[in-house]
């Protein structure tokens, strides 16, 4: 199974502070799609950590296969964010899941989305992508890097905001 480090594009308007497409990202969100070829119902919830200074992402995935068999994966990351005066910051940090995998993890706000790329030379590496619709939306995809060193997507999902 492929680490699922969640991409989600973001913002329907086009934010220019990475805090606004955090601080946007906040809440719970819920919803489907398909991982690995696997239907998938997934729960993510963001939330600021560390006084402010960083960034926790809770994920639960429940993939089905088509033989009905389910395959669950959950996952928790910490983004810890540094900002220069110009207002531009970039966050990194780890990514632990329930295979007992820690990734590094960066994070970056690029126009409307945020990217965070994980893994290094020593693990698998890919990147997901988070981008927000209407405040009410939210659209995540995968890539994982192949041995072959072509990017494949394997997961793509759209979510809502829970109260």
């Amino acid at each position: 199974m492929r680490a699922l480090i969640l991409s989600a594009l973001l913002a329907a308007v086009p934010l220019t502070a990475t805090a606004d497409v955090w601080s946007q990202l906040h809440g719970r969100w819920e919803g489907k799609g398909k991982v690995s070829g696997m239907q998938a119902a997934i729960t993510l919830t963001f939330r600021p950590a560390l006084g402010g200074r960083a960034h926790h992402l809770a994920f639960d995935n429940q993939m089905r296969a088509a033989d009905g068999k389910t395959w669950p994966f959950a996952a928790e990351a910490i983004y810890s964010c540094a900002t220069d005066g110009a207002g531009a910051s970039g966050c990194r940090g780890h990514w632990y899941d329930n295979r007992g995998q820690v990734l590094p993890v960066t994070a970056t706000v690029a126009g409307d989305h945020l990217r965070v790329e994980w893994g290094d030379a020593s693990t698998e590496r890919g990147r997901t992508e988070y981008r927000l619709l209407g405040n009410v939306k939210l659209l995540v995809s995968d890539e994982v890097l192949g041995k072959d060193g072509v990017w494949k997507a394997f997961g793509r999902s759209e979510l809502q905001r829970m109260p």
